[in-house]
């Protein structure tokens, strides 16, 4: 098992900062914030860009960044990330229905049209290709330019997310079950 251990209090002086703050805007620490206590540096920049998309003032509309997020762990096989965002979706009034389907590994039925282009997007995205003209065009007419930088960025902050889980061997968070 290649779990690295949690550091060892009491932290540094930085790790006890950024930990502070993460509880204090998160309100818990777990998975892979807790594993890169051990880098706080790192975590510092990680956590920024994660409390920008979802605590911030992203571009993406709740919903749409909450199905992105889904639909990436769901392709990437993330359990991790996908127990602790279906909450998130639920919250931001994804259709139970929709969640499901995309949990089997289905293209959701339900879905509205800004949903499924945000869909293929991801799909282009995590495939490393360029995602073609006219669905860009259509997204940036939708959403604007910026949430549509915004969601390919998000899509490689959550592969790099699974990266770390995976290869550190993050569990579940306690008292779940794996979604798929």
């Amino acid at each position: 098992m290649a779990r690295v251990t949690e550091p060892k209090a009491p932290l540094s002086p930085k790790a006890q900062d950024i930990y502070n703050h993460l509880i204090a805007t998160r309100g818990r620490i777990d998975g892979m914030y807790r594993t890169l206590l051990n880098h706080p540096d790192l975590l510092e920049h990680v956590s920024q860009l994660g409390t920008y998309f979802r605590f911030g003032d992203s571009r993406l509309p709740d919903g749409l960044r909450e199905l992105a997020i889904l639909h990436t762990a769901r392709k990437l096989g993330a359990a991790y990330e996908w127990v602790k965002h279906e909450p998130c979706a639920r919250d931001a009034g994804i259709d139970p229905e929709v969640i499901n389907e995309l949990k089997a590994g289905q293209l959701p039925e339900g879905l509205s049209a800004t949903q499924r282009r945000v869909l293929e997007a991801v799909d282009y995205a995590l495939a490393r290709v360029s995602i073609p003209a006219e669905l860009q065009n259509s997204l940036e007419k939708e959403l604007g330019l910026e949430s549509v930088i915004e969601l390919v960025a998000l899509c490689g902050f959550y592969q790099m997310i699974a990266g770390v889980i995976f290869a550190f061997d993050v569990p579940l968070p306690e008292g779940s079950k794996k979604p798929f």
